[in-house]
């Protein structure tokens, strides 16, 4: 019955108001098998970044419309207290803007260049670090109280800066993001760079990552490098920089993948921690089972040096299922 009335509802709605409507979205759930260092191995039936979207424009004349999106993350397998998967409504990136010939601007809850327009090697689909390239996309996620304008495209080139709010009275801990791409036929190459403020002072945590990609038929070649700089609460000075690559290669509905990732040893107050970096590979398949739903499988590891405190080694096995609407 309820069904019955809701459809009833929308059928009255004028067609007008409904038009410039578009509801998207995509679910994403696997089995994740997760053995950390010398801990027994762990069974996760996990969310792998399920969303449901709400976007539309105006034509406003004169080239110019408005547009606005909100899209919300939650967890098919549990509903989480925090993030994107909290279940709390506008958790991903969510804004109202305005795009003409000038480019477009937009206000709200946005992805930085990295998490946007990047990420053009970390083809996995993930909840354990060692199945996706994680510490080489650290920075890439939405910020909040943001303003960000995107350029238009010349000659295969644009731009994009993100100025986060820090709102905070008597504070100033403001995030400024910038990305430039490039893209030529077979060629795409795209460049990050991110910086903020400490939290106890005015040093700057900086962030650079390179990513390139070449597309010679089925084949997908692409590399990048990231240099990250942060500082502790006591002022410590930390810098460790990685670099990725991953192959892909599309036979009908298979696309075979793998990844490497190295992380040299950290260098804290200009000092070389020896033995503190990392390795990592993942090797995987996805299955088209059609346009819109995918199939993987994905065994991942990484090897931390004995001297490597961030994190240490893991190891996992992964199946996932993806639908798109």
């Amino acid at each position: 019955m309820n069904k019955k009335l809701i459809a009833l509802a929308l059928a009255a709605l004028p067609v007008a108001a409904m038009a410039d409507v578009t509801i998207y979205g995509t679910i994403k759930g696997g089995f994740e098998n997760v053995k950390d260092g010398d801990a027994a191995s762990i069974n996760n039936v996990t969310d792998l970044g399920s969303r449901i979207g709400f976007k539309g424009q105006e034509d406003l004349g004169n080239g110019l419309k408005a547009i606005w999106q909100v899209e919300n993350g939650f967890g098919i397998d549990q509903q989480r207290s925090s993030g994107s998967r909290s279940g709390t409504f506008a958790n991903r990136q969510s804004f109202i803007g305005m795009t003409g010939n000038f480019g477009t601007v937009r206000l709200g809850n946005l992805s930085n260049y990295g998490d946007s327009d990047m990420e053009l090697i970390n083809l996995w689909e993930n909840d354990a670090a060692a199945l996706g390239l994680s510490q080489f996309t650290v920075v890439d996620t939405r910020y909040k109280n943001s303003i960000r304008y995107d350029s238009p495209v010349f000659a295969g080139f644009d731009f994009t800066y993100m100025h986060q709010f820090d709102e905070t009275p008597g504070v100033n801990h403001d995030l400024n993001n910038a990305g430039l791409g490039y893209s030529n036929g077979p060629v795409t190459a795209k460049y990050n760079y991110q910086t903020q403020k400490d939290g106890s002072d005015n040093k700057r945590d900086q962030h650079h990552r390179i990513e390139a990609t070449y597309t010679l038929g089925n084949l997908l070649l692409g590399a990048g490098y990231s240099n990250n700089t942060v500082y502790d609460a006591a002022d410590n000075k930390f810098r460790q920089h990685d670099a990725a690559a991953t192959v892909a290669y599309s036979i009908g509905a298979f696309t075979p993948k793998f990844s490497y990732d190295h992380g040299w040893d950290v260098k804290v107050n200009g000092s070389n921690v020896s033995e503190s970096g990392y390795n990592q590979f993942i090797v995987g398949v996805d299955y088209a089972l059609s346009k819109r739903t995918t199939a993987g499988l994905s065994y991942g590891k990484i090897n931390a040096e004995k001297n490597n405190t961030y994190y240490g080694d893991e190891r996992a096995i992964g199946l996932q299922l993806l639908h798109k609407f």
